[in-house]
C-alpha cells in the first residue's frame, strides 16, 4: 500500500487503487499507441501490482506500529516468489498476452531479489521462457511487445507520481521515464493546478481521472488486525487529477 503521512492522519491508497489509476491514464493515451488486443493490454496495466500477500501473510506495520509504505518494505525472496506465483497464475488464467506483460513487470521487479534465491531464480527462468510462444499466438514481434510494455512503464510511473504527491512545485518538472516511441516524459503542474506531460502523448487536449483513498486518523496500531480493521472501517474518499495540454 501507499502511505502517507498528513495533517489529517494516515493517507492510505491500496496497491489495486495505484494499478487502476495507471490504467486509466493509459486508456486516454493516443489511439496510433493502441495495438491490436488493447484490452488485454490495459488489463496488464490495471492488475500488474494485484494479488498482494494479505494482513495474515505479510506485516504491514514499521517497528513503532505506523501503517508500512510500499518503498518501506524489504520483500523477502519468499514473499516475491508467492506474489510473482498469485499475479501470473491469475494473468494466464485471463489471456497470454496479459501474462507475457505481467511476466516482463515480475521480471522487471524481481530479477535483483532472484540471485540468491534458486526457486524464485527458476520461476522467472520459467516465465521467460513462455514469451515467445505467447508472441506466436498473438502473432506479435519482440518489438510490439515492448512497445505494450512501454505503455505500461509509462501509465505505472505517472501513477505513481500522483498517488505519491510526487509532482514539484508549480513551474519544476519531474521525469516520469523513457518509454514511449523511445522519448523522455516530464510531469509537471500548471498554474492552474492542472497536470500536463511534456511531450503530451494523449488523444485529448483536457481529461480527468479518479483515485480513491482513505485517511486512517489513528497514530499507531497493535499490531496487522487492529490495522486491517481500521482501514476496513474507513470511509472513502476521492481525489481528482486534471490533465490539461
Amino acid at each position: 500500500m501507499i502511505v502517507k503521512h498528513t495533517l489529517t492522519g494516515w493517507e492510505i491508497i491500496s496497491q489495486y487503487a495505484h494499478g487502476l489509476l495507471a490504467g486509466k491514464i493509459a486508456s486516454q493515451l493516443n489511439t496510433s499507441l493502441m495495438q491490436d488486443f488493447w484490452v488485454d493490454a490495459l488489463t496488464a496495466i490495471v492488475e500488474h501490482d494485484d494479488y498482494l500477500l494479505n494482513f495474515e501473510e505479510h506485516n504491514y506495520l514499521t517497528q513503532n506500529g505506523s501503517p508500512k509504505d510500499f518503498t518501506m518494505d524489504t520483500n523477502s525472496p519468499s514473499d516475491a516468489l508467492e506474489h510473482a506465483k498469485r499475479v501470473f497464475e491469475n494473468s494466464m488464467q485471463k489471456s497470454q498476452l496479459i501474462a507475457l506483460l505481467i511476466g516482463r513487470h515480475l521480471s522487471f521487479l524481481y530479477e535483483s531479489l532472484a540471485g540468491d534465491y534458486e526457486p524464485l531464480k527458476q520461476f522467472l527462468s520459467e516465465i521467460d521462457s513462455k514469451r515467445s510462444t505467447q508472441r506466436k499466438l498473438y502473432a506479435i514481434s519482440k518489438k510490439t511487445e515492448d512497445e505494450l510494455y512501454n505503455i505500461l512503464l509509462f501509465s505505472d510511473r505517472c501513477s505513481l507520481i500522483l498517488n505519491q504527491d510526487k509532482i514539484p512545485e508549480v513551474g519544476r518538472k519531474v521525469e516520469i521515464n523513457k518509454t514511449i516511441n523511445n522519448e523522455r516524459y516530464y510531469l509537471r503542474q500548471k498554474e492552474d493546478n492542472s497536470i500536463t506531460v511534456e511531450p503530451w502523448p494523449f488523444k485529448s487536449d483536457f481529461f480527468k481521472v479518479h483515485s480513491e483513498y482513505k485517511v486512517l486518523d489513528t497514530p499507531v496500531y497493535k499490531d496487522n488486525n487492529h490495522l486491517k480493521k481500521v482501514l476496513a472501517e474507513a470511509d472513502f474518499k476521492m481525489r481528482t487529477y486534471i490533465f490539461k495540454k
